[in-house]
């Protein structure tokens, strides 16, 4: 039910049903880990983070799809789309194995091993399901010191209030 700024955004988003799901703290998990955010090693579990979230997420569209329906555009897309989640598949398979946990990994291989075998079966109900929508005021809502892929612009903020007054946001990893 949402509002988009032109017509033909809005048949295409009722027609192929694009999901804006996105992170949350990622910024804030790279520093509780000590990694630098620019390294192999956040790359990797940004990978795996990355890979469970999508291939969870086409998994839960095509667990709709077998009592919902497909999207509108599916059957004219079905192949190409079934080469596309094959092609994640096999990247989730190929994240390097020496800077990310085993239990990470195994989680990644597996959602989407699920998304495949259930989008085989019964198709998709959404065309896209990571369109990384932007999380800012949700993340703060959420209490997140990080929000997006993106780490924290400052270890203290300042957010101006509407209705006047200032409110002062400590990242809260950084004492841990």
């Amino acid at each position: 039910n949402g509002s988009y700024p032109e017509p033909l955004i809005t048949e295409n988003s009722h027609k192929y049903r694009p999901l804006g799901l996105g992170y949350a703290n990622l910024g804030c998990l790279m520093m509780s880990l000590a990694l630098p955010y620019d390294s192999d090693q956040a790359r990797t579990w940004s990978a795996a983070i990355t890979a469970i979230m999508t291939g969870t997420a086409y998994c839960v569209s095509a667990e709709l799809a077998a009592s919902r329906g497909v999207f509108d555009g599916y059957e004219d897309n079905k192949e190409p789309m079934q080469n596309v989640i094959a092609m994640h598949r096999e990247h989730a398979r190929s994240i390097p194995e020496m800077h990310c946990p085993d239990y990470m990994l195994s989680a990644a291989k597996d959602a989407w091993d699920m998304a495949f075998e259930a989008g085989a079966r019964y198709g998709y109900r959404n065309a896209q399901t990571t369109v990384l929508a932007p999380t800012g005021t949700i993340g703060f809502m959420m209490d997140c010191d990080t929000t997006g892929v993106e780490p924290d612009i400052a270890l203290v903020k300042y957010k101006l209030l509407a209705g006047g007054g200032m409110l002062k946001l400590v990242n809260r990893t950084v004492p841990m």
